[in-house]
């Protein structure tokens, strides 16, 4: 299998990389990576391309410390915070790490892994190989990948779309009297917003605000990769049709946003944006789960991804989790050997699971 690797897409034809997608999976396409790269030059794009494959990964640096926050025991925590705070490493992550519960490749069976990885070890500079699970699953022979971690992370949240919402309404109606009432609040305190799918003019506007406020939530986060500029949404809303950008506004001053692409049978909820100044006041965060479910009965999907953050507060939604592991590969032996017990101690935080509906939908 003859595989090429590239670290510019312009060094590949539309046609060509488009030619082996299956499904013409919006996150493969070569107009979707095109949009994404274009506006993050300083991370290090990876595209693999075989006779009947197309994958998609990224180089970028993080504070090994940050993995700390995972692990299930403070001691752990002690002395990897205080042994590798200031260490920064190089990770390649073999999917696109803003959309990491998306795959970013197209392949068919069996899938040999193994030379592939031998291939991008010689083009790529990594100190950490991370493969997602969606990924190794699929590989033919498992036992060819020796030394790789598998690790935990936090699970994706779902939600099913039953066949009996026709609209809000119904959603509403079947939930448990607690619940109902729960979104019966959240309406009465963001009636005020105004809400309005962003056009370019909005989006060129309040460029800066749109950054800052998913600052606010990505800062927040356990695990902080490579910075999401904004400026891709842009982009993204001016080229693609399976893509919305929504803006929550309060006289004039944009206090949320949410975004949302649709692919086959699923919708996606990415990018979310909020100034936690008005978080509760307005129940911003409360406000746009509301709304992507809404939109996701509206245009008849079968799911909702709504991502791997605020999972005890999603499931008050009627979303589940799907547990989801990565595979680590540390390329030193000796640091290896050092972080090995810690990578098999990282276990997600535990929450408990809300049952909101009355009925299973």
């Amino acid at each position: 299998m003859s595989i090429k690797v590239f670290n510019n897409l312009d060094s590949v034809s539309a046609d060509y990389w488009n030619n082996s997608i299956e499904d013409n999976n919006l996150f493969v396409r070569y107009d979707f990576l095109k949009y994404y790269s274009d506006n993050h030059k300083e991370i290090e794009h990876i595209y693999v391309v075989s006779e009947n494959e197309r994958l998609y990964g990224h180089v970028f640096n993080i504070n090994l410390s940050d993995i700390s926050n995972y692990t299930r025991y403070a001691f752990f925590k002690y002395i990897f915070d205080f042994f590798v705070r200031f260490i920064k490493l190089r990770f390649f992550y073999f999917t696109n790490s803003f959309l990491t519960n998306i795959p970013a490749f197209s392949i068919k069976r069996p899938f040999d892994l193994k030379n592939i990885l031998f291939t991008l070890n010689k083009n790529i500079k990594s100190d950490f190989i991370v493969i997602p699970d969606f990924l190794f699953d699929n590989i033919n022979n498992k036992s060819d990948l020796e030394g790789f971690v598998k690790v935990e992370v936090e699970e994706e949240m779902i939600l099913n779309i039953s066949n009996s919402w026709i609209d809000f309404n119904s959603y509403r109606a079947s939930l448990k009297t607690k619940y109902r009432r729960r979104v019966d609040n959240i309406s009465k305190r963001s009636i005020e917003l105004d809400i309005k799918l962003l056009e370019l003019e909005d989006i060129e506007l309040n460029k800066e605000s749109i950054q800052k406020l998913f600052n606010n939530v990505t800062d927040n986060a356990n695990f902080k990769g490579p910075v999401f500029n904004v400026n891709a949404l842009f982009d993204l809303t001016a080229n693609l049709a399976d893509f919305r950008l929504y803006g929550y506004f309060m006289d004039n001053k944009l206090l949320a946003f949410s975004s949302e692409f649709t692919h086959l049978h699923t919708l996606y909820s990415y990018f979310v944006g909020i100034d936690y100044n008005y978080n509760k006041q307005y129940s911003l965060y409360e406000r746009i789960l509301c709304e992507t479910i809404n939109h996701a009965i509206l245009f008849k999907k079968d799911n909702l991804v709504f991502g791997r953050t605020a999972n005890e507060f999603k499931s008050n939604f009627g979303a589940v989790p799907q547990q989801s592991f990565i595979y680590i590969l540390v390329r030193n032996k000796l640091l290896r050997m050092v972080l090995r017990k810690i990578l098999i101690n990282i276990k997600p935080k535990a929450w408990i699971q809300r049952f909101p509906f009355k009925t299973i939908t």
